[in-house]
C-alpha cells in the first residue's frame, strides 16, 4: 500500500482539530470549574481508565467545539463580500463605503483582494452546467472540489490541508473564548491575557487559511479549464462607450483651509502631477473604473458627483485614449496599491499650478464650478 503524505497529513489535521481542542476544553473545565472534578475522577479512574475518560470527554467536548465554532464561517463569509470590488459598488451606488472597522477587518483579512478569480470560476462553472440547468445547485468553491477530485487529485489534496489548518484555528478560537470565560471571574488573570492576546491572531489565522483554500481550487480550476481547453468561455463585455479610461477630479473640503483638490504623480514621470485614472478593464462600469483608479492610484475612497462631457481624447504612443472623467469628493481613507507614486491635496489655485497638462487644469476650473456648495 502506497503512503501519500498529503493524506496523511490532511486526516491528522481532521483528528487533532476535535481532539486537541476537546483536550484542551476538558483540561480547562477541570482545573478552572467544579464542573469536572479532575482530582475526584482520577482517585476513582485511576491508570489507563482514567485516560480513557479523558479523551472520551475530550473527544465529545471536541465535537461540540468544532459545531460552535463553524458559525464562524457566516462571519468569514460576510466579510468576503465586503472585499474592494464590493467597495467600490458601494461608493458607486450608494456614495458612501461601510464602516472603517468593517474596512479595517476586511483588510486585514483580505488585504486588496478583488475576487477576480472566484468570478472567473463562477463562469467556468455557470458554462460546465448549463445543460443540466443545475448553476445554483452547488457554490462555486464545492463545485471546484468536486471538479479536482476527479480531475487533479493532488490540487484537491493542497485545498484539504488549507481546510484543516483553518478547521483547527476555528476550534481554537472556541477554546480561547472557553478560557477567557474561565479565568476572567476566577481573578487568574494571566490566563485570561493569554486567552485575550491569542484570541484575534487565532481569528486572522483561521481566515486566511480558509482564504487560501477557497483561492487554491479557484485558481486550480482556472488553471486546468486552461490547459485541457475544454471549455470556452464568452469574453467579457468591453467598454459601454467610446471612453477605454476613466478617472476623477476629487475634492475634499477641509475646515478653515477650504476646498482641496487631489493631484498623484504620473506613473512615468515622478516630477508630473497628474488627474487619478486608469483602463476600463472588460466588463467593468465606467463610474467603478473612476472610484477603483482613485482609490489604487491615491488610497482615497470618493464619491461621484457628475460627469465631464465629452471624454478627453489624445494618444499615447501611437495608441489612441479617451477619458472620461467625473467630479468625485473623498469619503473616506484607505490604503493605495501604489506606494511608489506620491499624492498631495492643493488649493484650487496651487493644483492648476501644479498640474502638468492643461486638460487637468481646465477639468480643475470645472469642478470648482461645479461642485457642490
Amino acid at each position: 500500500m502506497d503512503f501519500e503524505p498529503q493524506k496523511f497529513f490532511v486526516g491528522l489535521m481532521d483528528f487533532f482539530s476535535i481532539l486537541l481542542p476537546g483536550a484542551l476544553l476538558t483540561f480547562l473545565l477541570s482545573t478552572q470549574t467544579r464542573v469536572m472534578e479532575w482530582g475526584a475522577l482520577r482517585d476513582r479512574l485511576a491508570g489507563p481508565k482514567g485516560w480513557i475518560a479523558f479523551l472520551v470527554a475530550s473527544y465529545l467536548l471536541g465535537h461540540f467545539a468544532f459545531l460552535l465554532s463553524s458559525l464562524l464561517d457566516d462571519l468569514y463569509d460576510q466579510l468576503r463580500k465586503k472585499t474592494v470590488n464590493a467597495q467600490i459598488r458601494q461608493v458607486v451606488r450608494r456614495k458612501r463605503n461601510f464602516r472603517w472597522w468593517i474596512r479595517a477587518m476586511v483588510w486585514l483579512t483580505f488585504k486588496r483582494e478583488r475576487d477576480l478569480a472566484v468570478e472567473r470560476a463562477g463562469k467556468i462553472k455557470q458554462r460546465a452546467l448549463a445543460r443540466l440547468r443545475a448553476q445554483k445547485a452547488i457554490n462555486n468553491f464545492q463545485w471546484c472540489k468536486a471538479l479536482l477530485a476527479k480531475e487533479s487529485p493532488e490540487s484537491l489534496s493542497a485545498i484539504q490541508r488549507f481546510e484543516a489548518d483553518s478547521k483547527f484555528f476555528r476550534c481554537f478560537i472556541v477554546v480561547l473564548l472557553v478560557m477567557i470565560v474561565l479565568a476572567w471571574p476566577a481573578h487568574n488573570w494571566i490566563l485570561a491575557v493569554a486567552g485575550a492576546g491569542l484570541l484575534p491572531l487565532a481569528t486572522l489565522r483561521y481566515m486566511e487559511q480558509r482564504l487560501k483554500a477557497t483561492n487554491q481550487a479557484y485558481w486550480s480550476v482556472i488553471t486546468l479549464t486552461a490547459r485541457t481547453g475544454e471549455m470556452a468561455i464568452p469574453a467579457d463585455a468591453g467598454p459601454t462607450s467610446e471612453a477605454s479610461h476613466a478617472g476623477g477630479v476629487v475634492f475634499r473640503k477641509r475646515w478653515r483651509r477650504g476646498v482641496e483638490y487631489l493631484l498623484v504623480e504620473a506613473s512615468k514621470n515622478s516630477g508630473e502631477w497628474v488627474l487619478p485614472k486608469g483602463k476600463i478593464e472588460p466588463g467593468e462600469d465606467k463610474r467603478e473604473t473612476a472610484v477603483r483608479e482613485v482609490h489604487e492610484e491615491t488610497g482615497v475612497w470618493a464619491k461621484i458627483h457628475g460627469r465631464f462631457d465629452p471624454p478627453i481624447s489624445y494618444s499615447v504612443d501611437g495608441e489612441p485614449v479617451a477619458v472620461q472623467m467625473y467630479l468625485m469628493e473623498q469619503v473616506a481613507r484607505g490604503f493605495c496599491e501604489d506606494r511608489t507614486r506620491r499624492k498631495t491635496w492643493l488649493p484650487l489655485g496651487v493644483a492648476k499650478e501644479r498640474a502638468k497638462y492643461d486638460e487637468a487644469k481646465k477639468y480643475l476650473d470645472l469642478a470648482e464650478q461645479y461642485r457642490p456648495r
